[in-house]
């Protein structure tokens, strides 16, 4: 029963966001013909380490202020408020998930470093990079708490776009390339998407908490406007970069596969109204994000495959 109630606080839904960013960029620099499968598989632990360490910090960090005794009805149950597990267990819990953040960081920031001309000079940048992510995790509703400043979505876009995707690219690649900005942030607004959504749904119990979301700053009706600007924000970047990678092949364009469901997704949420309503579109939007991000990746790693199979055959 217990391990349930862990499982539970972990909110493994969220994850794939997590998984979108680190795919994406590793199949971008497969595409390259770089790619490093041990590499890939720290990266994609590492990042479900910060992913589950901001969702068990939140847990905490609302539980403590109180935020969570307004959730609303249809919402999930968080493991603090409701008393299914206590603030001593859950400190310790996340102390161990920062803890392995750190250590993951640091052995992901070190096998990823090897290859490059000067080793130790990105093995710093990004051993800082993954321990200011691990800050984030912790830090949205803890310590500085700025998720209850309006900050939480400039954080999202960030970290599970240019940090995620950019950082996993060059990791793998052994270099940079700018246009990769384009998909990296095609992918941090969807993931802003999410937590929009989320914050949508708490809007009135956030309201009568006192936590300031940027939904909340600009109103849910503005909020919802915002969240229609996410979703073709992210479809117009990743066709920018398709335009700038000067892409001639329909297999590229895989990813637009999913933009009905994102379109659809629009309508429920403009006809949401309750917090239920709001709550059973979160599991789709983190589902499709990370279908977006994939089909991003392999469309141009399958149009380069056919490039190079007709290259042999000639």
């Amino acid at each position: 029963m217990k391990f349930k109630i862990w499982i539970s606080a972990l909110r493994l839904r969220t994850l794939p966001l997590a998984f979108s960013c680190i795919v994406l960029g590793s199949l971008l620099s497969a595409d390259e013909g770089s790619f490093n499968f041990i590499l890939f598989v720290l990266m994609l632990f590492t990042a479900t380490t910060y992913q589950l360490l901001s969702n068990l910090a939140n847990d905490y960090g609302d539980g403590l202020s109180g935020v969570d005794d307004h959730r609303p009805v249809g919402a999930e149950s968080r493991a603090v408020a409701s008393g299914s597990i206590s603030i001593s267990k859950m400190k310790y819990m996340v102390s161990i998930f920062t803890w392995a953040s750190i250590i993951l960081t640091t052995i992901t920031a070190y096998i990823g470093s090897r290859g490059f001309l000067q080793p130790t000079l990105i093995f710093i940048i990004f051993l800082l990079i993954g321990l200011l992510a691990t800050w984030s995790s912790r830090s949205y509703t803890l310590g500085s708490s700025y998720g209850y400043k309006a900050l939480g979505d400039l954080f999202v876009i960030i970290f599970f776009g240019p940090v995620g995707v950019v950082g996993s690219y060059i990791l793998q690649s052994k270099g940079l390339s700018m246009i990769i900005f384009l998909p990296s942030f095609s992918i941090g607004f969807l993931a802003a998407g999410v937590l929009n959504l989320n914050n949508m749904r708490d809007y009135e119990s956030d309201q009568k908490a006192g936590k300031i979301t940027f939904a909340m700053k600009i109103g849910i009706f503005n909020a919802r406007i915002y969240q229609t600007l996410l979703v073709f924000s992210s479809i117009t970047s990743a066709l920018l970069f398709m335009f700038y990678n000067e892409t001639t092949s329909n297999i590229n364009f895989l990813f637009l596969f999913f933009t009905p469901s994102l379109v659809y997704r629009l309508y429920q949420m403009w006809k949401a109204v309750s917090p239920k309503e709001f709550d059973v579109l979160l599991k789709p939007a983190a589902i499709t994000c990370v279908l977006f991000a994939i089909s991003l990746g392999l469309g141009l790693l399958f149009d380069s495959l056919n490039n190079d199979s007709l290259v042999q055959l000639i």
